[in-house]
Order: C-alpha cells, then structure tokens, then sequence
C-alpha cells in the first residue's frame, strides 16, 4: 500500500506563525520529510503548528518519531522570542483503508452505457420524423 504525505502550510506574516496541516498518511518512511518541511518552515522566523487532526492515516512509531525529533528544529530568533513548534494529535489515530480493488474486467461500451443509463431505450436514439 502506497502512503503519501500530503501538506498544507498556512504561514500568518502578522503574528509570525505558520501552520502545517498533515492531510496524506504519516508513517515512518516519510515521517523524515514532514521534519524537513518544518526546517524550512522555520527558517522562514514563524512559530509552528503541526496540526495532525486532517490525516487521512497516523502512523503509531511515526507520531513518536515526530514528537521526539520536532525539537531538532532550528530555533530561530523572532520579535517575541524563538521559533517554538507544537503538534495537534487527533483523539483517534486514523487508519488507512485498504484499497479498492480493480474492476477484474475493463468496462465495454455497452456495459459502460449499461451502468450510466441504467436501462436500455431504442427511444433515446430515435430520430424525429
């Protein structure tokens, strides 16, 4: 099963805040990419707000991984103080759904036709007259 991380980040130039909404699936394999994400975020002199309550998937060793390495970013001096950065964690870790399997067979066009108009009707392609 594909995971892939999806982010928004919403940066705030009056209060100097920036927010990262996780929307895709953290797990371990990208977990690194979301801290990257908040390295250059940072840079940027924002305070941060991971919020994790959109994930369509939370990993369990993910969410940890991204707990204990949020204070490896960079604390960059601002006017009320250093970058801090927090994380919004859902009350309930979502889990992916598998996947919806293939149609075994690809759709013809009278099948298609079929599954659109539900019914067949020779009215439909009568000409007037």
């Amino acid at each position: 099963m594909e995971h892939t991380l999806r982010v928004l980040v919403r940066i705030d130039t009056k209060t100097s805040s920036a927010c990262i909404e996780v929307r895709g699936c953290l797990v371990p394999e990208n977990c690194g990419d979301l801290i990257g994400i908040l390295r250059h975020t940072a840079a940027l002199g924002a305070h941060l707000a991971v919020n994790l309550s959109r994930a369509s998937h939370l990993d369990v060793l993910a969410l940890d991984e991204l707990l204990a390495r949020a204070d490896e970013v960079p604390s960059q001096p601002i006017a009320g103080g250093h970058t801090t950065v927090s994380v919004q964690i859902p009350e309930r870790l979502p889990a992916c759904l598998p996947p919806v399997p293939a149609h075994a067979n690809p759709l013809d066009n009278e099948l298609a036709f079929e599954l659109a108009f539900l019914q067949r009707s020779t009215e439909v392609f009568r000409r007037p007259g």
